[in-house]
Parts: structure tokens; C-alpha cells; sequence
């Protein structure tokens, strides 16, 4: 069956002049550069003259058509149509639909809209079908690190690659920036729908190249059937739509077939939005702190800032269940802001009872960092709570240090400068080596729990490495999730520098953490 990209389209006014054609088109009609079949023949005529001429010529470079005539469109502009002679009735018909929607084209890609699928549905509603919907992984990249107009044109070469897959019959249109949809008819089953996914694979295990640099794209799909999962367009190509959300949370490269239970998870995420922005508004967060202490001579060095959620009720909503969801809206950035400047608050208020030496360690989350004027709103926040900035340290993950890393690791050199202290949390789990340890402006290494975990098992000797490694660098090493005697008094032989851990305390509100800070005195007579 031909798709819109297998026909001439050629748009042109009331004296014949050509004012647009699509792609296929220009292929076809092109003599050389700026010279076209359709200028030979369409000079100067009326529209009678016109179709006459047309169907007269009987073919373009080789190619045997036909005429089909769509109509008048606004300001006298016409729309006409060559298709193969070697076509059926209903082929035809398909194709002037799509003449119908010439204007539903996008300009980038010259493939369909989705006011075009709105109506193809309506005609085409009796036969099954399946809606992949595609969302390339991490497309920000190819705009941040080539510019917009090579962004531009790997979306065309996208395009084209999913037009020409091998397949018996499918459409494909361009939902918003680097989403796509793909029609599938007359799926029976799910393994029909495999197939096309593997045939999109192929498509992207080959590498794209801009400016003589070669680099890979991968994709995420959410798959959904109609009329299973949708009695028109809008609702499946929506629920297709939550199924591909499912797939990038489960990571690059994967497809989800839409079940009802995943758009219940959907709505769940939207229920725990509106109640963030609820707690924000009546202030439920509050800000738990969890102790820091040397090992050396058991004394507190500082303390984790940590977010708490305390319901009206009583309730606590613990940090997995909200965190992601703050990320994913972008809430997380405001949020994190006000953590910045509560914990800020904070050092005042511990300095005023004598703790002059006390650091405050504020994670930072990776939407928080990636902002442009991340650095100018902790630069405000330090002028506003006029912080004694030695007593602040921002804890920074392994994940986010390298992505982007040559814009984060400029912020965080930025950070360090103005005398901040930066701690690379969760150590271990990521991608860090020797290598790019060096590279990092980073003044505390954090071990990752789950290296912890392995004290007294025979992967304990990796907690050794990472500590040699850390001293090695001149930097201090904070081992966290510390719950038990045999995991401290390991690390009290390897000479970890600090400890944080149930062992010493769970986290605790701030009216506990001068009880803390107190009985310690005692215990040392200070």
C-alpha cells in the first residue's frame, strides 16, 4: 500500500505557479538543481489546462501515473496528486486522504502530524492496528553539543530511516521535538509488533555522524492496540504515550506494551505531584540531619541534611516514594533550593550556640546542577543567609559528575573556589576510575553503602581500595551506612577518616541535634 511518501504532491496557485511540493516529489520531478518537469508544463495555465497537461505527460523520470485532483484550498491554491497507474481503488482512496492532510505535514521532516492520524483513524476504523510511540534517548545532547541545525537534520535522517523500514504496511508522523509515532495496520498479535521493533533496532544500531564525528542514539517505545487499548487516535496514541514513560524509567533502549495497571501508576505520579506542591505550600518538608563523626577521636565533624515529608496526620512519606517524582516534575530544583538555604539557616543558628566548626553536607540533585543559574542561586542564597561558607558542603553523586562532565566539573571547580567543600557521594556504583577521580574538584570521597554491606564477606577488600585510593588523592573518606561494631571496627583499621551510620545515629530533627551535640560535651567534658 503507498504511504504519502510514495506519492508527488504539488501545491500550486491559480496561474500555475508552484509554490510547495513534498519530498518525494522534488525526487521525482527533478531535472537538475532548480529545473523541474512540472515548470514545463504548468506556466501560465488555468487549472482545467493544468490537470489536462498533467495526466497528457504520463510520466515523470520513468515513472507511470495517474491524476488525482483533491480540490481548491484557501486563497485558490490547488492541490494535485500524481500516484502509480498500478494501484488499486482502494489504494487511491488512502492516498487522497493523505492529499487532504498535505497541510498536516511537519515542515522539518515532511512526515505527518498528528492531526493527520486524528482523521486517518476516523476513515480507517474497523481494522486493527498498533501505535508505537518513540522517544529518542538523550536527544538534548545532539542540540547541546552540535547546535540546533544539526539537531534539525539527524531528526530528518530519523525520519527517513523510519520510512524505509521493510515492512508491508505502516505510517509514520512526528509527534513533538524528537517523538515519533508509527501506525502499524493489521496487527493480530503482538509478535507482528516484535518484528517492527526489531526492524527499528536496526535502524538504530547504526551510528549517526555530524561534522565528521560519529556518535550512537538509542531509543525508548510504548506500544499500544487498537481498539484494545483505545477507541480513537488521541486515546491509544495516549496510553502508548504512558507505556513509553515506563520505558525510560526502565532505561534506555526498551519498549512496554500498555497495560491498564501502568496507567494507574501514571495517575499515582500525578496524585504525588499535586501533593508536593500541597506540602510546599502548607511547609510539611522539614529538614532531618544525620551526624558525621571522626573516627579518630569520636568527635562530630558535620552532619547530612535530609529532607523529611510529615503529613498533618503525623504520616511521614518517605524520600523513595517522593524524591523521583520531584525529579521527574522538575520540583525538585525549588525544593532543593530550599533545602540549600534552610541548612544555610541552619549553620547561623548552630554558630550562635558555639558550634563554629560544625559543617552542614547538602546533596544536590542532578535537574539542580544542569540549570544555567544554578551558581548564581547559591551565590544569592550565601549573600542572603550570610553563611560562613567553610561550614557548608555540597554532596554531588557519581552519576551527575559525569554527565556533562566538562560543564559540571567547571560548576563544581566554581563552588569549590568560593570556599565551598565538595563531598562525591555514593562512590563505587558508578563510572569513576583513577583516571577521572583526578579530574574531579572534589575535596570528600563517600563510600556507597553496599560496599559497607560487604564488610565481613570477600569482597571487603574493595572498602580497602577505595580508601587507599581516596587518601592517595589527598581526600577525606566518609563511609556511609555504618550499622554494626565489625563494619566500624574494619573501617577503624583502614583508617576511614569519618563515619555516618545507624551505629552512631539515625537521622534526627534539629532540636536532637544540639541533644546530639550536647551529651557529646559531656562525654568529653567540653
Amino acid at each position: 500500500m503507498k504511504s504519502i511518501r510514495d506519492i508527488i504532491i504539488i501545491k500550486i496557485n491559480s496561474n500555475g505557479k508552484v509554490i510547495n511540493m513534498n519530498e518525494f516529489a522534488k525526487k521525482k520531478l527533478v531535472l537538475s538543481e532548480g529545473i523541474f518537469y512540472i515548470d514545463d508544463i504548468i506556466v501560465n495555465s488555468n487549472l482545467k489546462n493544468i490537470k489536462t497537461q498533467l495526466k497528457s505527460l504520463g510520466t515523470f523520470r520513468r515513472t507511470s501515473i495517474d491524476l488525482v485532483f483533491v480540490g481548491i484550498n484557501n486563497k485558490n491554491i490547488f492541490t494535485i496528486c500524481t500516484i502509480d497507474q498500478n494501484i488499486n481503488t482502494n489504494e487511491i482512496e488512502i492516498s487522497a486522504i493523505e492529499l487532504r492532510t498535505f497541510d498536516m505535514l511537519d515542515p522539518l521532516t515532511q512526515i505527518p502530524t498528528t492531526e493527520y492520524f486524528d482523521i486517518y483513524f476516523k476513515q480507517n476504523s474497523t481494522s486493527k492496528k498498533a501505535v508505537i510511540y518513540i522517544d529518542i534517548d538523550d536527544f538534548k545532547f545532539v542540540n547541546d553539543s552540535f547546535g540546533k541545525k544539526a539537531g534539525d537534520n539527524t531528526l530528518k535522517e530519523i525520519a527517513n530511516r523510519l520510512q524505509t523500514l521493510e515492512y508491508r504496511s505502516y505510517l509514520i508522523g512526528r509527534m513533538i521535538a524528537d517523538e515519533f509515532v508509527i501506525v502499524i495496520e493489521d496487527v493480530d498479535d503482538t509478535n507482528e509488533v516484535l518484528k517492527f521493533i526489531q526492524l527499528i533496532n536496526t535502524e538504530f544500531n547504526k551510528t549517526f555522524t555530524i561534522n565528521d564525528v560519529t556518535f550512537g542514539l538509542s531509543y525508548s517505545a510504548g506500544i499500544a492496540m487498537y481498539p484494545q487499548d483505545g477507541s480513537d487516535f488521541e486515546e491509544v496514541c495516549n496510553h502508548a504515550d504512558i507505556a513509553n514513560h515506563q520505558s525510560k524509567v526502565a532505561g534506555k533502549r526498551k519498549y512496554t506494551f500498555y497495560e491498564s495497571k501502568i496507567k494507574h501508576n501514571v495517575l499515582e505520579k500525578v496524585y504525588m505531584e499535586s501533593e508536593i506542591r500541597e506540602g510546599l505550600k502548607n511547609k510539611e518538608f522539614c529538614l532531618f540531619y544525620q551526624p558525621q563523626v571522626n573516627l579518630e577521636n569520636g568527635r562530630t565533624q558535620g552532619f547530612e541534611a535530609l529532607m523529611r515529608w510529615i503529613k498533618p496526620d503525623g504520616r511521614i512519606i518517605p524520600p523513595f516514594k517522593f524524591i523521583p517524582s520531584a525529579e521527574e516534575t522538575r520540583l525538585m530544583i525549588p525544593m532543593g533550593n530550599w533545602v540549600l538555604k534552610e541548612a544555610c539557616l541552619f549553620i547561623n543558628r548552630l554558630e550562635k550556640k558555639g558550634y563554629k566548626d560544625i559543617y552542614i553536607a547538602v546533596n544536590v540533585s542532578g535537574i539542580q546542577l544542569a540549570e544555567d543559574n544554578f551558581i548564581g542561586i547559591v551565590q544569592e542564597i550565601l549573600r542572603e543567609t550570610k553563611v560562613n561558607i567553610k561550614n557548608l558542603h555540597l554532596e554531588i553523586t557519581e552519576t551527575i559528575l559525569m554527565t556533562n562532565m566538562k560543564e559540571t566539573t567547571k560548576k563544581i571547580r566554581t563552588l569549590q573556589e568560593m570556599g565551598i567543600g565538595i563531598a562525591l557521594d555514593d562512590f563505587g556504583i558508578g563510572y569513576s576510575s583513577l583516571t577521572y577521580l583526578k579530574q574531579f574538584p572534589i575535596n570528600i570521597l563517600k563510600i556507597e553503602k553496599n560496599f559497607i554491606d560487604d564488610i565481613g564477606t570477600n569482597r571487603k577488600n574493595l572498602v580497602s581500595s577505595i580508601i587507599n585510593l581516596g587518601h592517595e588523592l589527598d581526600l577525606k573518606v566518609i563511609a556511609e551506612g555504618v550499622e554494626n561494631e565489625n563494619q566500624m571496627d574494619y573501617l577503624e583499621t583502614l583508617k576511614c577518616d569519618i563515619l555516618q551510620g545507624y551505629i552512631i545515629s539515625k537521622p534526627i530533627p534539629e532540636q536532637k541535634v544540639f541533644e546530639f551535640l550536647q551529651n557529646e560535651n559531656q562525654i568529653y567534658k567540653v
